[in-house]
């Protein structure tokens, strides 16, 4: 079996010199040696497009991550892996999630909450669960990260959840999977989101920083919103869907034609007032998708010519 092992940096690629953690070019594919011995009729081929903190990542960085994503010669290995920093691993998980979401082979994402040299690190753990996904076949992108209650879970990528400063991750909806000691048990249908098919080796995104992603908070002051230069807006939502809609739809009347998107509403639930005004206002519904992913998408579709983006958001 052979796997194809991206990586870009992270945690798991860095170093603690004792001041400061940073990523080591010497560190970025020691996972694999980690677990390498276990898994004899495993080759691991092993790529490092990138090397970087995921808090430093530029749209430059995801460009590249891309190219290395969509001119994979996906026919010549079982899966792929790749792996990053936790930092960003609800949005770059997303991302990776959605560009491999036609693949015919498994993919996953794997980062580490420590350096690897911290015994207590689930780095090692999280690759190891990548390596069993992808022995099982099939498709689809997966991020297997082992939480500070010992469980490890398995979340399909696009659904991942920032963690911000907690040391667990959660899915949109709940986990798709737990791996138990010898099995892994299945907790709900896996759900990918997708793109429309306008990206391959020949045409990559050109992805700039054209996307603002705004998250409510009591008396948010929208006036303090530049939107020059934007082609989008992303407003993420309260737990309920909900927000101020009254300042929100008076900046709208401002910004001119650069649309605003929100996310994420749930399918079958009731929408607040305040919701049904700042869609009756102009703002564009999302339903059953992480913001994370909303984000991601929303920079894909600004990234591309192909099709307008609201076109390309409501495929």
């Amino acid at each position: 079996m052979r796997i194809l092992v991206i990586t870009t940096g992270g945690t798991i690629g860095s170093t603690f010199d004792g001041a400061s953690i940073d990523v080591d070019a010497a560190q970025s594919c020691a996972v694999v040696g980690m677990v390498q011995k276990e898994y004899r009729d495993v080759s691991f081929d092993a790529v490092s497009p990138l090397n970087l903190l995921s808090e430093r990542i530029t749209a430059g960085d995801l460009n590249t991550l891309a190219e290395v994503i969509l001119t994979a010669d996906t026919a010549a290995c079982d899966g792929v892996i790749v792996t990053c920093g936790s930092d960003n691993l609800g949005y770059l998980a997303s991302f990776i999630g959605l560009l491999t979401a036609r693949w015919d082979i498994p993919a996953a994402v794997v980062a580490s909450d420590k350096v690897l040299s911290d015994p207590t690190a689930n780095g090692s753990a999280n690759f190891r669960a990548a390596v069993e996904i992808i022995r099982r076949g099939g498709k689809g992108c997966f991020v297997p990260y082992r939480n500070s209650d010992g469980a490890l879970y398995i979340h399909a990528a696009t659904e991942l959840r920032q963690a911000d400063q907690s040391d667990d991750f959660f899915s949109f909806g709940g986990a798709y999977a737990v791996m138990g000691m010898d099995s892994i048990i299945l907790m709900k249908n896996y759900r990918q989101q997708m793109i429309p098919a306008v990206f391959d080796r020949e045409h990559l995104p050109k992805i700039t920083d054209n996307i603002m992603l705004i998250h409510p908070y009591p008396l948010m002051d929208y006036t303090a919103l530049d939107v020059n230069n934007k082609r989008a807006v992303l407003h993420t939502l309260y737990h309920s869907a909900t927000l101020d809609s009254g300042r929100m739809s008076e900046w709208m009347k401002t910004i001119g034609d650069v649309p605003v998107y929100l996310a994420s509403f749930k399918s079958g639930r009731s929408r607040y007032q305040s919701a049904v005004e700042a869609i009756d206002a102009g703002a564009i519904p999302l339903t059953d998708i992480a913001p994370e992913c909303a984000y991601m998408k929303l920079l894909l579709a600004a990234s591309q010519d192909q099709m307008s983006i609201r076109e390309f958001m409501e495929r």
